[in-house]
């Protein structure tokens, strides 16, 4: 059942249930929502699966798939300490998807939320936030939290959604993300006399026009070697949080927003204008952003991952030194607050009418922060290291990692793929312009939101 739709059926009912419930003993409506179990106050996280460990878990093999066995007691030990601490009882209810897809609505709107807390996939906890569900962080006095705070040493980190002034939505943090950044071949750099690209961004001279240049300069059709190749799924999501811009990141679409625009116009420059893109091969993805490891780009999509399947320390033996860069910085964007990552997954959210939120909040902080700040027991930095090959690489990633993003343009069904603006054939135009691109697909993008909101 979708959200307005519930909305509006509870609008008639929300005042009629509110005396009913509010006379349980169990509940404080004063402040807020506050539930108690034997003298203790009772938080009740929400999902959509089983979650370890809380109050009623004495063991760590409660989680049937424990795999450290150090770190799951310290994650229990943590529980108990949370209990004590604040004098409470830690409750995981997992309501299954379509019973989270129910409640939401159906208790916030009542003015009882059945859960402190929601740990919820975005595809729910963004429409909640956007329908006014949400308590933000900033109402709460977090506004200079380590949750607001970008780097791979914090506890949680928050994801704020474009056009929103304030900030709903946080989770755990973690360094082994599936973070894309840009990778780069130092060879090719050296060789054409350019800058490391590394050295640009610390001096906050790694943009747009300066990577269109370099692009150019590496560009060598007669040795197969192209200044960009990589995945375009990647590459415009980067652009386009590099540029403060996006495709569908709330219930209106913005393909045709001049932000937005830019990066179209930008790709399509760099792929039909001065052809220094690698023409993109239909039906291969592989051999779109393979070609790095034969010393055949300048610039490629680099993640952890794909380091160890095309060429880093756990794949192919290269035979040239490769760097790691984030994305330029369009003429829109701000290096100090680029998103590096697509959010996906869960992230929580604290309900309207909760009582003492911030309690609540801290209470998940500190379950979240079981590692007490030593990365070495929540990330495997040794593994991370070695897939980043160098550690001036590590140090760029370190730099910009837990800086989540949100745009909705891969995950909307029915919508159009972004490769009608790339050039296909080195002789064949791509299918639409910039201005083409936009103005036959606005209309498909913002009805699959339509569909995603209603």
């Amino acid at each position: 059942m979708k959200i307005k739709r519930i909305i509006a059926i509870l609008l008639c009912a929300v005042f009629m249930l509110i005396p009913l419930v509010a006379c349980s003993d169990s509940q404080e409506t004063e402040d807020g929502v506050i539930r108690y179990r034997d003298g203790k106050r009772l938080i009740i996280v929400a999902g959509a699966y089983d979650r370890y460990y809380d109050s009623s878990h004495d063991n760590i093999n409660a989680n049937p798939n424990v795999v450290d066995p150090e770190t799951a007691q310290m994650g229990l030990d943590r529980v108990r300490y949370v209990e004590e601490k604040y004098n409470v009882i830690i409750e995981y209810v997992n309501m299954s998807w379509e019973g989270i897809m129910e409640n939401i609505p159906i208790s916030i709107m009542s003015g009882i939320p059945d859960a402190d807390a929601y740990f919820i996939d975005t595809q729910m906890s963004v429409p909640a936030a956007l329908n006014g569900m949400a308590l933000s962080l900033e109402s709460m006095g977090l506004q200079d939290h380590d949750v607001m705070k970008t780097g791979g040493n914090i506890a949680m980190e928050s994801l704020k959604i474009p056009g929103q002034d304030e900030t709903y939505l946080f989770r755990a943090a973690g360094v082994n993300q599936g973070m894309y950044m840009m990778g780069y071949n130092r060879e090719l750099i050296a060789a054409n006399g350019l800058t490391d690209p590394q050295e640009l961004w610390d001096r906050g001279e790694w943009t747009w026009e300066t990577f269109r240049e370099y692009c150019r300069v590496i560009t060598d059709p007669s040795m197969d070697i192209y200044g960009w190749s990589g995945y375009w799924t990647n590459f415009i999501t980067g652009l386009l949080f590099s540029n403060n811009a996006a495709f569908a990141a709330g219930p209106t679409q913005t393909i045709d927003t001049p932000p937005t625009m830019e990066v179209l116009n930008f790709m399509h420059e760099l792929y039909n204008v001065d052809r220094s893109a690698r023409p993109w091969v239909t039906g291969n993805w592989e051999i779109n952003n393979n070609l790095y490891a034969e010393g055949k780009s300048g610039f490629w999509i680099s993640a952890s991952w794909l380091n160890n399947e095309q060429g880093g320390m756990f794949g192919a033996n290269m035979t040239f030194d490769f760097g790691m860069v984030p994305f330029p910085i369009g003429p829109r964007g701000d290096a100090a607050t680029m998103p590096t990552e697509n959010a996906e997954g869960s992230f929580y959210f604290i309900p309207q009418h909760i009582g003492k939120p911030r309690e609540v909040f801290d209470i998940i902080y500190d379950l979240t922060n079981w590692f007490d700040g030593d990365l070495e027991y929540r990330d495997d930095l040794t593994w991370l290291k070695n897939s980043l090959v160098s550690e001036a690489n590590f140090d760029f990633y370190m730099k910009v990692v837990g800086r989540p993003g949100f745009d909705l343009m891969h995950n909307l069904p029915g919508v159009a793929p972004s490769i009608e603006l790339m050039l296909q054939n080195i002789d064949a135009p791509p299918e639409y312009t910039p201005a083409q691109y936009a103005e036959t697909y606005k209309q498909v993008f913002q009805d699959a939101l339509d569909n995603f909101f209603d």
